[in-house]
């Protein structure tokens, strides 16, 4: 019985130990999202109304903007960075309509536990929704490792063949500047408007 045990304890240390054949990188990307469980009440309208400017807005300068409280966007993997392009009424076959605001969501090894992250508040006017009628503002939200050139189709939102994307879209009616008496900022107020003055 001791022979047999000393036996197998140098047999053991001669035995090596299986390897995975498998590649590193085994976690497929993620796709980064909005948490649509917080959507502030005024996202669910069919569209958010902005009036930019009426006459008493006029001396001294104010105007209107929307501040629209995107909520956390959910990224799974806590360490890779997640970019969002806004785009406003894109077209594919426009080129001016594809350009785009973009944020980034820094990924950090510091915490595994917390998949959301904050997204700041979403500044848009009458200039950047492009003037009065309604407009369709796109969020495209990706890897920004996973964004591809931005000549491929579609031009600015592509993406690499191993990623995706989610897209989060909202419309806003922009009226037209000065037909009321008044300020943009008077009660009842649109949703998400508020009031600037230099």
């Amino acid at each position: 019985m001791c022979v047999s045990a000393a036996f197998l304890a140098l047999l053991a240390q001669g035995c090596l130990m299986p390897q995975s054949v498998d590649p590193a990188n085994t976690r497929p990307h993620t796709i980064p999202r909005v948490d649509l469980t917080n959507l502030p009440d005024y996202l669910l309208q069919p569209f958010l109304t902005l009036d930019p400017q009426e006459q008493a807005d006029v001396n001294p300068p104010c105007h209107c903007r929307l501040e629209i409280l995107i909520p956390p966007i959910i990224a799974d993997d806590p360490t890779v960075d997640v970019e969002v392009r806004i785009f406003v009424d894109y077209d594919v076959n426009v080129a001016s309509s594809q350009v785009n605001d973009r944020v980034t969501l820094t990924g950090t090894f510091g915490s595994s536990d917390t998949p959301t992250r904050p997204f700041p508040a979403l500044r848009l006017d009458s200039d950047k929704l492009r003037g009065p009628g309604l407009h369709v503002v796109e969020l495209v939200i990706g890897e920004a490792a996973g964004f591809a050139a931005t000549t491929v189709f579609p031009p600015q939102r592509a993406m690499l063949s191993n990623f995706e994307s989610s897209t989060f879209k909202f419309v806003v009616q922009v009226l037209q500047p000065n037909t009321k008496v008044g300020s943009c900022g008077d009660p009842p107020q649109p949703a998400a408007q508020k009031k600037i003055c230099p």
